[in-house]
């Protein structure tokens, strides 16, 4: 066995592992999936412009449980975009600026999204709103957290000595 098997070994288990649980990107195709949570981002210094942003939970088949992101710009070009999407799923606001306060309702929407290269570069990937197909519990659908662990030390009272 040379110093390098253990990178080859390394490779073979990467290859034969379950892409939906070790992540990297997801194949073009149709994926149902649960919006998770909606944000606001405001103007910065590398975009001039507010931009609104969720991300989903595909909730079936083999990449169950991964993530979706789906974003809208609000210049002239996007704004029209985020209207249209919003309508979609039902969350229509009288005024932009009640937005904050309304972000939790886009939670819970299943909807059927889309993922396609993009024609001018291969390397990113598109994201399309298809079709509204309900709402569900986005809670069914995160990982539980793995609970803190009880210390193994128990702690020491202010008043006992220290041995050092």
């Amino acid at each position: 066995m040379t110093n390098y098997d253990y990178l080859n070994a390394l490779e073979n288990d990467y290859q034969n592992a379950d892409t939906a649980e070790t992540g990297g990107r997801l194949p073009n195709g149709r994926y149902t999936a649960i919006l998770n949570e909606a944000r606001l981002y405001p103007p910065d210094e590398k975009k001039g412009y507010p931009r609104f942003s969720t991300s989903w939970i595909v909730t079936d088949g083999e990449y169950k449980g991964r993530y979706i992101y789906l974003s809208f710009n609000f210049t002239p070009q996007g704004f029209p975009y985020y209207k249209a999407f919003a309508k979609s799923v039902g969350v229509e606001l009288p005024h932009l600026a009640m937005l904050p306060d309304h972000l939790g309702d886009f939670s819970g929407k299943i909807a059927q999204l889309t993922l396609a290269e993009q024609k001018n570069d291969p390397r990113y990937q598109n994201v399309y709103f298809d079709r509204l197909l309900g709402t569900g519990n986005v809670a069914d659908y995160l990982k539980p957290k793995e609970s803190a662990a009880a210390p193994d030390y128990e702690p020491v009272g202010d008043d006992e000595d220290m041995p050092f």
